[in-house]
């Protein structure tokens, strides 16, 4: 009798700081994959197992940013080491490209350059997570299985609308996330909740002088919430503002939270934005000579209706068919 091959994925890196990664465990164990973070163990079964396993690499280029001079060099060579490894010795390596840029980048962004560079060098094609970058590509899962959702849309659907919060941008306060351009043309008369942390006390100055400048009628609840905190503010919230420069992100885990919540979407102008508006009426561009209070409810879909809207779009079957189409058929061919 043929031994059967162990199907492994070995992913990178082993946690982040939200649901991505576990859940798209979860989609990968689903098509019977074994997966194993990439650790010490890792070399060993590489350099024995023949080209039989697949490497999913996350977040590679970015994350030598954001660190300490003395360590950040110590994660650029690894990450090096780790791509030419890879390619060297794994069946397969899929580099899972979130951002055009780097979230704490420099001036240059040369290392992240450099590390784009390497991966197209040895042959390894960014597997995006929207398919207006290129196909095939992933689909980015909600932060709900499939059987949360449904049972929060039939909630919704039983009790009716009960928002307080009329437009929320949540998540930590940073410039690239473009909010202080979006506050330059923010409507006086429509109130704006930010639901996160800012730690660069320079740029809370900037956004604090905006809004009393301009009269803002804006709540900042500025601290770090929790999920439990956060999903109660989203689950109250009609619109979530989305405010990010074009050519920052490919795709945006604040907008698969946010509908999986119910929120309609506010975004800016960009490649994500405008994709996101053409497939779904409930994300609209940001217009400052369009919008207002009457506007927004005017547009607004019904929690129910975007969490439907969610779930047939990107739901666990989304996520499970997405990988299915970039693994390889076989483990030998």
């Amino acid at each position: 009798m043929e031994k059967i091959k162990q199907r492994k994925v070995y992913l990178y890196p082993s946690r982040s700081q939200n649901d991505f990664l576990d859940l798209n465990r979860q989609a990968l164990r689903k098509l019977d994959y074994t997966i194993e973070n990439i650790d010490k163990a890792f070399v060993r079964d590489l350099l024995s197992m023949r080209r039989e396993s697949i490497v999913v690499l996350n977040w590679v280029e970015d994350r030598v940013y954001g660190r300490t001079y003395r360590t950040v060099f110590q994660y650029f060579f690894k990450m090096v080491a780790l791509i030419i490894f890879s390619r060297a010795f794994a069946k397969k390596v899929i580099w899972v490209r979130h951002n055009y840029k780097p979230h704490n980048g420099t001036k240059y962004n040369l290392r992240y350059k450099f590390l784009c560079g390497l991966f197209k060098l040895s042959g390894i094609k960014a597997t995006p997570l929207e398919n207006y970058y290129s196909d095939p590509s992933l689909v980015h899962p909600l932060y709900k299985t499939d059987s949360i959702l449904k049972s929060d849309i039939a909630e919704s659907q039983k009790n009716g609308e009960q928002r307080d919060n009329f437009v929320v941008f949540f998540g930590a306060v940073k410039r690239y996330k473009n909010l202080h351009m979006v506050l330059d043309t923010w409507p006086v008369d429509v109130p704006l909740k930010i639901a996160g942390k800012c730690s660069d006390t320079e740029y809370e100055k900037f956004i604090n002088l905006k809004i009393k400048a301009r009269g803002l009628a804006v709540e900042w609840d500025n601290r770090f919430l929790s999920n439990a905190e956060l999903n109660s503010t989203l689950a109250n919230s009609k619109f979530v503002l989305l405010p990010h420069a074009d050519s920052t992100m490919i795709s945006s885990g604040s907008f698969y939270h946010a509908i999986g919540e119910g929120c309609n979407i506010i975004t800016t102008e960009s490649q994500f934005g405008s994709f996101k508006s053409k497939n779904h009426n409930f994300v609209s561009i940001y217009d400052p000579t369009l919008i207002s209070s009457n506007h927004l409810t005017e547009i607004c879909s019904r929690r129910h209706e975007v969490m439907t809207g969610a779930l047939e779009s990107y739901g666990e079957q989304k996520v499970i068919e997405a990988w299915r189409k970039i693994l390889p058929t076989q483990l030998n061919s």
